[in-house]
């Protein structure tokens, strides 16, 4: 049963796709700034500021961006988004690192009370996020993420629409963990303090 994204179907189909992969191509932006590119691109003087303010809050509800300042970044499942929809998986623009490194030292300071229960120290928390390839130092495991995630939405398992990003960084991080691994993060001894 493959699912296909709303946001990649319909009448607003190109406009999704030419927003993410604008914000791909040429890092966070405000919609000022997207909305010149695609009228440069098409060649229009039609002011498309509107329109894309609307979809950009339908993806930023979705969970797809959100917008700090005036400027609007790809979470997690933006990344995966603009992958799938890609017909040839390219590099994303270098302004993305310092958000995602951001991101990541957040992420790393919430779990830290969490995970040092089971003795990870900051250091563990930040070599984990590194090897699931969160911190964007591996395009590679970026493609590998968005490929699990298309064969869990062609099996029925998720809708990339619907999953919250906790949880679908979660499902990633589990699917790429080996049954012993998860078995070391649970076993009675990882949990003593």
């Amino acid at each position: 049963m493959k699912q296909t994204l709303s946001i990649f179907s319909g009448k607003q189909k190109i406009y999704n796709i030419r927003t993410l992969t604008l914000l791909w191509d040429f890092g966070p932006q405000t919609a000022w700034e997207l909305a010149n590119r695609m009228t440069q691109a098409k060649g229009s003087t039609i002011s498309l500021h509107a329109t894309l303010n609307k979809r950009l809050r339908l993806l930023e509800k979705k969970g797809y961006v959100r917008r700090t300042d005036k400027k609007w970044y790809f979470t997690f499942k933006g990344i995966i988004a603009v992958l799938l929809v890609l017909p040839e998986p390219r590099r994303w623009n270098a302004k993305w690192t310092e958000p995602f490194e951001a991101k990541a030292k957040k992420i790393e300071e919430q779990a830290a009370p969490l995970l040092m229960r089971y003795n990870f120290g900051k250091e563990d928390i930040h070599n984990l996020l590194d090897r699931i390839g969160f911190l964007l130092n591996n395009f590679e495991t970026w493609v590998d993420f968005s490929k699990r995630v298309n064969g869990l939405m062609e099996k029925g398992i998720i809708n990339l629409d619907l999953i919250r990003e906790s949880t679908l960084f979660s499902v990633l991080i589990l699917e790429g963990m080996s049954a012993e691994e998860i078995a070391d993060l649970t076993s009675p001894e990882s949990q003593e303090p």
